[in-house]
Order: C-alpha cells, then structure tokens, then sequence
C-alpha cells in the first residue's frame, strides 16, 4: 500500500519542502557551515537585478503558474525574471522530485526543482526567493523574541533545519514576518503531521507557503533593499 498516495493534497505539499538531505528542507547547496555568511555579498546578487532562466520541458504544461510567481516580483520589486538567451548564470526550473533551489546567484546552471506538489503560486514565489538569495524567515538571529521552537515534535533528525543564524551571519532588513513567504508553517517536519514544531509568540497561526499567494509587504521592502531599488 502506498502510505504516500492516500495523504491529503496539503500533507504532501507540506512534506514536498521537507526534503531530509537538503538544508531547511528545500536549500540545495553547501550551506551548513557557519562561515557561509547568508550570502551577504553582491557576488551572490543577480546583476541588474535580473534573473536569466530556462523552464525545463516538462515543465511547459505549468508555465502559467510559474510566469504568475514571477510576475509577483515583477509587479511589486525592481527585480525581472527573463528568459536566458547566452547568459552564463542562470536558472533552471525543473521538474524535481520535491521542492528545492540553490540560494543566491551561485555561477552557471543552478536548479530550482518543482514537483508535482510544488506547483501552486506561493511555493514558487517562496523557492524565487530563495534564488533570490533569501533564507527562511524563522532562522534569523532574533527569531527566539518572535517564536518557539518544539524541538521535541520533530522527525527525528530535522533539529539542524531549525538552526538559528548568528548577528554577523544575516541582514535584517525588516522586522520579523509571521506572515513572510519565506517563514516555515506551524507543522513543518512534524514527526506526526500534527505537533506544531514552531509557533508565533503572538499566537497567530503560521501558514506554509503553498497555502499563500503573494510576497508580503515586508518580502517586496526585503528585495528592494537587497537589490538596491
């Protein structure tokens, strides 16, 4: 029996940002170490803001929803998604098992994986973002005065996906979002699907990406000041 199959359309979305091998769940790249610095520096920033990317083929069916992501950015932020022409650095969107980018300009082909349970608008904008440069909202440094973590609800081990950045490590560029569309929901690698793992101190609920349609108000002040505009 396929345990899988009978989960509910928003448990597999949720866990399709909850790949074990990757940081957080969904980053691709060498980022456990605490030297990485939160891609700080403007080598990891697009030049231009300007996104170059390629949509895999057998992405093509979902093009809307993607194109939909990236017009959000595109109406709210200085920042354009383009199709590549000859650009060495690009993005290239494919269809991946589950939901995952490289975080920041990384240099030549970098991969920004959808699956079939990531192509609703918010888990696009969310893994955008991440190619961006933007890490989630609840590793920052001053996460501990807006959230609580339940280490104990958690898969045994994902603690190291709830790791908190360092000062010198991140630039806080707003206030802490409970609303960002970077931030975790509340059941994120839930041992049980049910236990909250993190919760707002404000008691609101916090809601995964995929249940979310567009940047924030803080996310657009996020990338204008990330990307200079």
């Amino acid at each position: 029996m396929c345990v899988k199959c009978s989960l509910p359309v928003s448990e597999k979305m949720r866990l399709a940002l909850e790949d074990p091998d990757l940081y957080e769940g969904d980053m691709v790249g060498n980022l456990r170490s605490v030297d990485r610095n939160v891609k700080r520096g403007d080598e990891f920033r697009w030049p231009n803001a300007a996104v170059p990317y390629v949509i895999d083929q057998a992405l093509l069916a979902h093009s809307d929803v993607i194109l939909k992501g990236m017009k959000n950015y595109h109406d709210n932020t200085c920042v354009r998604f383009v199709p590549r022409t000859t650009e060495k650095d690009y993005v290239n969107i494919y269809q991946g098992g589950k939901c995952s980018s490289a975080v920041g300009r990384v240099g030549g082909q970098q991969n920004l994986s959808l699956g079939n349970e990531c192509l609703v608008v918010g888990t696009v904008i969310h893994e955008l973002g991440h190619a961006l440069g933007f890490y989630h909202e609840q590793s920052r440094s001053d996460r501990d005065e807006f959230v609580i973590i339940y280490k104990e609800n958690m898969k045994n081990g994902t603690e190291g996906n709830f790791v908190k950045l360092e000062p010198h490590q991140n630039i806080l560029y707003t206030e802490f979002d409970y609303d960002s569309i970077m931030i975790y929901g509340n059941k994120a690698f839930s041992k049980d699907g049910q236990s909250n793992t993190i919760e707002a101190k404000n008691g609101q609920e916090l809601l995964p990406s995929f249940q979310k349609k567009s940047l924030t108000e803080s996310d657009i002040v996020s990338v204008k000041k990330m990307y200079k505009c």
